[in-house]
């Protein structure tokens, strides 16, 4: 079945190279191609963090997005799109090449036929084994046609999507092994195939002269991430893992920081044509001593082998060629994958520690690891930050203490000179300073109290009923020995008032003892008891602490004018007259 076109709308970029995607190819359960002893996966993601790294080091305005950062199995579309949802200016897929032959056999006619082998749908395919021959660097762009000879990459490098589940639901039905399908993508070319091509020949360039690889040009091919990725978009080839030589340069440190660095002068040149500068490097990027390409350093150490011929290539896989992996660096290479897999996991719990325990047990086993090198450096950032912040906090703290104590000190202050609120705000700012104390929030509460009682005091006169106003204590117990209230008609009086009750109280109880002249008056259903009879407003003064003595703590002056409830205030202007 031929696959229905995926249709999307590329965006225009017009502001230079600010965001970078980096694909490392593969990854987890695709280890794309292998060679002896390196696999792809491994390969390109090495490349792939170093690259990251100079240009988180060179080009401070460059943002870095990875596509995978550990050994992890990234879906086809989902690499594209990561580059998309991110509006990316640039997108690099890092891969490596592998090379096969058909395997022949002579026939009883002695004809040279191909060996076959058939699939699970039926299909016929020709028999292929590795071919150590080739070797070299190449670059993809999308392809406006498939190039001959070319279509087996895209195959190879589209075929990731097997892996996936449901992979025919998400690619529409593409098969990556039809012919058809390509013919297809090609109608709906990237509209970034001139800048893509343009990054792609500065790659091609930089491989040639400072890396030594042999330049096999800029190819145009329908690879998927490729015609999904809506910015311009290559992805490099960066040598045959099939060629033992070329495998043993690309598995190196030396070879992986030669390759990373490639990249980077040719995104730097990029960047800069795309803004509009000339800037001229002279720095130890720049100045990368070249390598010759160790190929063709065999070749002209070994004069008496044929050019690129397979004979000669079993001598310099004998003589080049690394011991196989025994059972132990088998194992090493389990326990080296299961540290830095439960690594992953305690970082991204915060548990900085551990995983800092796990990275350098990984590091220990596989030497010069960039990944964990890279991480332990990220743990330390991490920890410089919080450390920072603790700093700061304390810092804002100690400021928070002094804050709190001053505005504390101001409203206690306030508090004692009766100036109420002003002391309440105080007390506020106090609260916002330091929400949880309980402190300011008593002494809030307290200063509430002492209002409403005063408020109280101040209006209970437009709650009082003349006609329930009793100016003498009307005991009617046996043991009634309370006075009489008396009455100065037509002037003032100034009582002390000392407590509130529902009912009345017994002439005999304990609450009036030592209290003189006591008597009540209604408000609504409450009985206000008073103490007292004053004309002067000094003499009620001087009883009411007598009162609050006898334990009324809260007793306060009223003032009545022939026998009805006056405001205090308004009888003292009335006294002074």
């Amino acid at each position: 079945m031929l696959f229905s076109t995926l249709s999307f709308q590329p965006f225009k970029k017009t502001s230079g190279v600010k965001i970078v995607v980096i694909d490392a190819g593969h990854g987890g359960k695709d280890p794309g191609c292998n060679g002896a002893i390196h696999n792809e996966k491994e390969v390109t993601l090495a490349i792939a963090l170093k690259l990251g790294n100079l240009i988180e080091e060179n080009l401070k305005d460059v943002k870095v997005i990875y596509t995978r950062k550990t050994d992890v199995f990234v879906e086809l579309e989902e690499r594209a799109q990561v580059a998309n949802r991110n509006n990316a200016d640039l997108f690099i897929s890092i891969h490596c090449n592998a090379a096969a032959k058909f395997v022949t056999y002579k026939d009883k006619n002695g004809k040279t036929q191909y060996k076959t082998w058939k699939d699970k749908k039926g299909k016929i395919h020709k028999k292929e084994v590795t071919n150590p021959v080739p070797y070299g660097s190449e670059t993809y762009v999308m392809g406006i046609k498939n190039e001959k000879g070319k279509m087996e990459v895209a195959k190879r490098e589209n075929a990731s999507m097997l892996l996936e589940e449901n992979y025919e639901k998400t690619y529409n039905g593409f098969d990556p092994s039809s012919d058809e399908a390509y013919i297809i993508m090609s109608l709906t070319t990237s509209a970034y195939v001139e800048q893509s091509a343009k990054f792609a020949s500065l790659i091609q360039s930089e491989y040639n002269n400072k890396a030594g690889r042999i330049d096999k040009g800029v190819q145009r091919q329908s690879i998927w991430v490729l015609w999904r990725t809506a910015m311009p978009s290559i992805l490099t080839e960066v040598g045959f893992l099939t060629n033992p030589i070329e495998e043993k340069f690309l598995g190196s440190e030396k070879g992986q920081t030669y390759m990373a660095s490639a990249i980077f002068r040719a995104l730097r040149n990029y960047k800069n044509e795309v803004e509009g500068k000339n800037e001229k490097y002279n720095d130890e990027i720049e100045n990368q001593e070249a390598l010759e390409n160790e190929n063709l350093l065999y070749q002209k150490e070994h004069p008496e082998l044929k050019d690129g011929s397979e004979t000669d290539v079993k001598d310099i896989v004998a003589e080049n060629q690394e011991p196989p992996i025994n059972n132990d660096d088998k194992k090493d290479i389990e326990k080296y994958n299961a540290l830095i897999k439960k690594a992953d996991e305690k970082l991204k719990e915060r548990k900085l520690e551990d995983s800092k325990k796990l990275y350098t047990q990984a590091l220990d086993l596989k030497k010069d690891d960039a990944y964990s090198k890279q991480k332990l450096a990220e743990i330390t950032k991490i920890e410089v930050d919080i450390k920072k912040g603790e700093d700061d906090k304390a810092k804002a703290n100690d400021a928070q203490n002094k804050q709190y104590n001053e505005l504390i000190a101001k409203a206690d202050k306030l508090t004692a000179d009766k100036k109420w609120e002003d002391a309440k705000k105080k007390y506020q700012e106090a609260l916002i300073a330091k929400p949880g104390e309980k402190y300011p929030k008593q002494k809030i509460k307290e200063i509430e109290e002492k209002q409403a009682a005063l408020s109280e005091a101040q209006n209970d006169t437009a709650k009082i009923n003349p006609k329930d106003l009793i100016n003498n204590y009307a005991g009617q117990t046996k043991k009634d020995t309370s006075k009489k209230t008396p009455s100065i008609k037509g002037g003032i009086e100034f009582k002390v008032q000392f407590t509130s009750s529902d009912k009345e109280i017994e002439a005999s109880s304990n609450k009036l003892k030592g209290l003189e002249n006591v008597g009540y008056y209604k408000a609504g259903a409450v009985l206000k008891y008073t103490a007292g009879v004053f004309t002067k407003p000094d003499e009620a003064v001087k009883y009411q602490t007598k009162v609050r003595d006898l334990g009324y703590k809260d007793a306060f002056i009223v003032a009545f004018k022939n026998g009805e409830r006056i405001d205090y205030k308004e009888a003292l202007k009335q006294v002074k007259q």
